[in-house]
Formats: C-alpha cells, structure tokens, sequence
C-alpha cells in the first residue's frame, strides 16, 4: 500500500498574535494555515511570515527532522530556551510547500495564539 500524506496550505485571513506570557513574539495578518493528514489527522499549524516575528530567536542546528512533503525542517529556540523545540520553519521547502518558505511556525505548548478579525 502507497504511504499518503496530504498538507493543504491557505491565507488565514484573521490577525494573530502570539505570545509567551506577557511578551509579544509575532503580529500577522499574512499567516498561512497548515492543515496536514499523515499517519494521523494533525492538528492545524500556523506560519508566520518572518518579517512579522518581533522575538530574537536563535537556531538549534543540532535538531533535525524531516517531511515527506514539507522538506527538512529547522528548528528555532529562544534567548533562554526552552525545554522542547520553540518554533520550526523549512528554509528551503519541497516544491509543493513553497508557500511556506520564509515562515515559521511556533510550538503551541509554550505559546498564547490570539485570532482576531481584520
């Protein structure tokens, strides 16, 4: 049996913020919304374009992982970071993800997601 993996990858049209305690990392209405099925249902994720991210972040470049459809990923931590891997972006997607190129996304364990209308 063929092993499927589908990401269907759209404009979010809300503004978003998002938030570590009282500390604004990113503002957007540029997102993308990440909806993916693979060996499971994901829950959906949100890209933020790079040019919105207000935290210093710094790379982990001991972390690696990959996906069949998005590419290998990079993984970002804070200043002091955390336990867990913080954010992740594809600095150079497979082609069917270009969209996310120059995004990243942002480990919902650690942050506040506010979704407000435009």
């Amino acid at each position: 049996m063929e092993n499927r993996h589908y990401a269907v990858m759209d404009s979010y049209h809300r503004k978003l913020t998002i938030k570590i305690k009282d500390q604004v990392l990113a503002q957007t209405t540029n997102a993308i919304i990440v909806k993916e099925v693979g060996k499971g249902v994901y829950d959906p994720v949100f890209y933020i374009p790079k040019s919105d991210i207000l935290a210093n972040l710094k790379p982990e470049d001991a972390r690696q992982s990959s996906c069949p459809i998005k590419g290998a990923a990079s993984y970002w931590n804070l200043e002091t970071p955390t336990d867990n891997y913080f954010a992740w972006s594809y600095e150079e997607p497979l082609p069917r993800s270009k969209k996310i190129k120059g995004y990243i996304a942002f480990n919902m364990e650690y942050i506040t997601l506010i979704s407000e209308p435009i």
